[in-house]
């Protein structure tokens, strides 16, 4: 079996690492991402309804299926030519979003007038999610340090329609020099991205225990600055786009043991490993969630919803 992994491309510390964690499964989630996933829109309702949107695509040829998760979310069955050719993608009436993607969003539940944060932002797609589902009322503080990055977040947001967003060119480690409390805080955690080989395959054989060891310690910071600048009852969602429990479970074992917050049940994808390599975890654990892209044909994604006390 780590010799399939291996003749796929993978590292052989990386190949034996999944064996260890999902056995025979390991081949299956690794075939999996050698396909290019289906291409999911989501429906901007800043500018338009569900209703109007889909009826417009459907006269067009264009037919899909929702997103579970996302009421505003759908997956293409069938493109009969690019939909970001179409005047309802040039002129914000779509996003293009990865179906796990809206997922985060969506658990955060950001409503009107809130004050929200988003600690790293490009290209902002969950950033206008968010806007969406605030109705463009209250306010969110996006942050992220790349700057072409950021002038694509603007661009983007921008042909959305959002307004109630302010974008910062800084790390949001600073998000305590701001003097604001939060109500609701999204941290799609830089990481190394081993979810995603499907659009980065150089990622099965270039990362290394210490990529995974330096998203760990940067993640843990970035959730410490976040329960720091968080209400009392506020939400924090933590998401990454990895499958290594370094970066999943091992953090939000890290965040029980060290401050005064619970897990908040997910309903939709699988419940998170609690004994990842045969390290027993707290049973809190399984209520973050994972998608795997042999069952649910998104990307290796985690999230777990965070809830300060």
């Amino acid at each position: 079996m780590i010799d399939k992994l291996i003749s796929l491309g993978y590292s052989k510390t990386f190949a034996e690492r999944y064996y260890q964690l999902w056995g025979e499964r390991a081949y299956r989630i690794a075939q999996a991402m050698e396909k290019p996933l289906p291409r999911c829109f989501r429906v901007n309702t800043l500018k338009t309804t569900i209703a109007e949107l889909t009826k417009r695509l459907t006269k067009k040829g264009f037919q899909f299926r929702r997103v579970p998760w996302a009421r505003e979310g759908f997956c293409l069955t069938r493109e009969p030519f690019s939909i970001t050719s179409t005047p309802e993608y040039l002129t914000g009436l779509i996003y293009i979003q990865e179906a796990s993607s809206m997922y985060p969003p969506i658990a955060l539940d950001p409503k009107p007038g809130e004050v929200v944060a988003d600690m790293a932002a490009a290209p902002g797609g969950k950033t206008s999610h968010m806007a969406q589902l605030m109705e463009n009322k209250g306010v969110i503080y996006a942050f992220d340090v790349g700057e072409d990055r950021l002038k694509e977040t603007r661009l983007n947001l921008s042909r959305l329609g959002v307004t109630n967003t302010i974008l910062f060119h800084k790390s949001s480690l600073y998000i305590d020099e701001l003097g604001v409390e939060f109500d609701k805080i999204l941290l799609d955690a830089p990481c190394t991205g081993s979810g995603t080989i499907h659009k980065n395959p150089e990622r099965k054989h270039n990362r290394t225990m210490e990529d995974v060891k330096y998203c760990q310690g940067l993640q843990m910071r970035m959730i410490e600055k976040a329960l720091g600048v968080l209400k009392s009852d506020g939400i924090l969602i933590y998401s990454t786009c990895s499958l290594e429990p370094e970066e999943n479970e091992f953090v939000i074992q890290w965040v029980l043991d060290n401050f005064d917050v619970e897990l908040v049940p997910l309903r939709y994808g699988e419940p998170a490993l609690n004994a990842p390599f045969g390290i027993e975890l707290d049973e809190e654990i399984r209520k973050a969630r994972r998608f795997y892209p042999d069952t649910h044909k998104t990307s290796g994604f985690f999230i777990a919803k965070i809830k300060k006390l």
